[in-house]
């Protein structure tokens, strides 16, 4: 139901894209993007592109971790336009700790996608979907180059639990401190789709 999620109009707000538990990093290497149960995933494996990989050198990471009983689509977190969707073949396996320690690059070894949404308050972001067991497929519904409204969907996944993961520039954006603290302890935060979770720089 839409007004279980309620979207903030605030350009100026950033919210969530989904219904999961939350992981936010400052000051993105790429060759270390995150650490999750002591697991270092490179973001130059995680896009398989190095020149658009560095335009992101310093900015910051969503991740978003939808659990199978958890709203599996995705929506567009700010106004804008979104490109064409970029698929990356991969293997599915399970997202969930006890998987995340035995294989090591766990996010690149999963199918995935992303698009590069330009955004009118954010600047350009890389959204990009995850496949994790169960899913089989990452639906896409967002029409591609056409005027996009935050909130509106960008897709689905069609069964399972999967994740979303949003790369942002230098200097766009101000995570909230509650995410950035839990994240640097290694805690999840839990949010819901349109719940904000920052600002605009």
């Amino acid at each position: 139901k839409k007004e279980a999620r309620p979207i903030k109009a605030d350009k100026n707000i950033l919210i969530s894209p989904g219904d999961g538990k939350i992981l936010a990093y400052e000051n993105l290497n790429l060759n270390s993007v995150t650490e999750v149960k002591g697991i270092n995933y490179s973001f130059y494996e995680l896009i398989n592109n190095d020149s658009l990989a560095k335009e992101y050198d310093n900015g910051t990471c969503l991740i978003l971790r939808l659990c199978p009983t958890d709203y599996h689509r995705f929506h567009f977190i700010d106004n804008g336009t979104c490109e064409n969707t970029i698929k990356l073949d991969g293997f599915y396996y399970s997202v969930n700790p006890i998987a995340l320690s035995k294989i090591p690059s766990l996010f690149c070894k999963n199918k995935r996608e992303y698009a590069i949404f330009h955004s009118e308050n954010f600047g350009d972001v890389i959204f990009m979907e995850v496949g994790a067991t169960c899913v089989g497929s990452i639906i896409q519904t967002y029409k591609p180059n056409t005027k996009i409204f935050k909130g509106d969907e960008k897709g689905y996944f069609k069964f399972g639990g999967s994740t979303v993961i949003l790369f942002f520039k230098e200097n766009t954006i101000k995570i909230d401190n509650d995410i950035l603290n839990q994240s640097k302890l290694g805690y999840e935060t839990s949010v819901i789709m349109g719940e904000p979770i920052g600002i605009k720089k």
